[in-house]
């Protein structure tokens, strides 16, 4: 009877492990409070934050693709320090698979105490607390690491779009993995038409759309150097949607996935 027990315990201790750990090695307490919920290509936040601590959040897609093109929309501007944005080539850490490696583009509407608005681009690396603040590259111990691409400036580095007549501001964020390993990416300001009509292939859009836009080799490297878009196919990483709500703030807004750029081999 004590070893039926104790093999009973072990087949629930083995279950509660499963049920923190996704089939990637990605924690499922990225969002404990459940503030992202969708699926497919559609993805919404509705949260509000209660605490005097920011509450970060992500949902990881099963989509793993060379390049993607999102709709980000804020449901209002006023959402003080909060931040929207998608993660790209989300992968567990080589060294830790409870460790996640990402880049994330952050977008605010209106910057804090102004009416102006910021956005950062950064590559993360052995993020092991999503809730530590700036994902943990403080922490005493383990600590993450961070390299800042775009830095997140205090000021206006970036002129969104007005609010639509029912004060929702979009944006289109875009990135495509090139054949040296970085990554191009854009901030625009287009219409629905244009980006459904958008092709990885062959597109490319209009200066006057372009809010933003960079590559990422320049600061931080690149993460391989495929010699073709097979490579590409084998070595990609995870589409995610991120959310930063800011201490005793509502945050609410949405993100659809309009295209995407080579999928992998491996996809789920």
């Amino acid at each position: 009877m004590k070893m039926v027990k104790k093999i009973m315990f072990g087949l629930v201790a083995a279950a509660t492990i499963l049920s923190l750990v996704s089939c990637d090695g990605l924690l499922k307490k990225d969002d404990d409070k459940g503030a992202i919920t969708g699926s497919g290509k559609n993805y919404k936040v509705e949260y509000n934050n209660e605490d005097a601590e920011a509450y970060r959040a992500y949902k990881a897609t099963t989509l793993k693709h060379a390049g993607g093109l999102v709709k980000v929309t804020f449901d209002s501007a006023d959402v003080s320090t909060s931040k929207m944005g998608i993660i790209f080539d989300l992968k567990a850490n080589a060294a830790d698979k409870n460790a996640r490696d990402f880049y994330a583009i952050g977008l605010n509407p209106k910057a804090k105490n102004s009416d102006t608005a910021n956005f950062y681009v950064s590559k993360f690396t052995n993020v092991t607390d999503m809730q530590a603040y700036n994902f943990g590259t403080d922490l005493t111990e383990n600590p993450a690491k961070e390299v800042e691409i775009v830095k997140l400036a205090t000021t206006n580095n970036i002129a969104m779009p007005a609010a639509d007549a029912d004060g929702k501001v979009s944006v289109y964020v875009y990135y495509k993995t090139l054949l040296d390993g970085s990554f191009d990416y854009k901030i625009l300001n287009i219409s629905d038409e244009i980006a459904k009509a958008f092709k990885f292939e062959t597109g490319a859009f209009e200066s006057s759309a372009i809010l933003a836009q960079g590559n990422t080799k320049e600061k931080a490297g690149a993460e391989y150097a495929p010699t073709s878009e097979d490579d590409l196919n084998t070595m990609q990483g995870k589409l995610a949607f991120y959310a930063q709500v800011a201490a005793n703030t509502e945050l609410n807004g949405s993100w659809k996935v309009i295209g995407t750029y080579l999928e992998a081999e491996d996809a789920e």
